[in-house]
């Protein structure tokens, strides 16, 4: 009975992480599949808000579309997991050997997430500076960023449009901070 626990033991404590690849948009359905031959299932969640045909929606998706998380004794369940059905591979190194996902890694997803769900938060904006316009009529322009509307589901920006700087609101989602390499090419 002894020897049994000890085997027990040995077991949960050989049991590590890694990373299966699925196929795109089966990840749910293939962590269902993987419950019995893993010992523990992780598929970190993304719900941000998006407007979709102009209403504002919670979308849940997976936060690495095509990825997911295991954790199982790779010399005991290797197979069972590499060949269930809507798994592409476990991602291995280019000798064939599953690459080891670090505790630390899954535990730092997890402490990130509140209900299940990893909320991304926008970079705050600061008055004056400049954002790119991503969406909408103005896409592909630049504009100085004046303040926060309604909660921050709106700004206010100063647009340059025939020599002279004109007020607009836009949505948030449709601005982003213009990245430094961005800038960079634009000045040379």
């Amino acid at each position: 009975m002894n020897a049994i626990n000890a085997i027990n033991a040995t077991n949960a404590t050989d049991a590590r992480w890694y990373c299966i690849h699925t196929k795109r948009y089966k990840e749910t359905w293939v962590a269902r599949q993987l419950m019995e031959p893993c010992d523990e299932i992780y598929l970190p969640l993304l719900r941000e808000h998006r407007t979709i045909r102009r209403q504002r929606k919670w979308v849940i998706e997976p936060l690495f579309p095509g990825y997911l998380f295991v954790r199982f004794v790779v010399e005991e369940r290797f197979r069972a997991v590499r060949y269930t059905s809507g798994v592409v591979r476990v991602v291995s190194t280019i000798q064939g050997e599953p690459i080891e996902v670090d505790e630390v890694i899954i535990s730092a997803l997890r402490q990130r997430s509140t209900d299940g769900y990893v909320e991304v938060q926008l970079a705050p904006l600061s008055p004056g500076e400049e954002l790119e316009i991503n969406h909408g009529p103005f896409r592909g322009m630049r504009a100085l960023f004046q303040q926060e509307l309604k909660a921050g589901e709106r700004v206010a920006v100063l647009l340059e449009i025939l020599s002279s700087r004109v007020r607009a609101e836009l949505p948030r989602a449709y601005v982003e901070k213009k990245s430094n390499a961005t800038h960079k090419q634009l000045v040379a």
